[in-house]
């Protein structure tokens, strides 16, 4: 049972890091247009 437990534990870690890599890309991509908007206002 503790196996398993800990193969669960390992897909979450997974999950979460993908979910992370994803906020992060989104992020970035918001930020970038955020500054190009603001470079037009100028």
């Amino acid at each position: 049972q503790f196996g398993f437990v800990k193969a669960r534990y390992k897909g979450l870690l997974k999950n979460d890091n993908q979910l992370a890599m994803l906020f992060t890309l989104a992020n970035l991509f918001r930020v970038d247009q955020m500054i190009r908007q603001w470079e037009r206002s100028q």
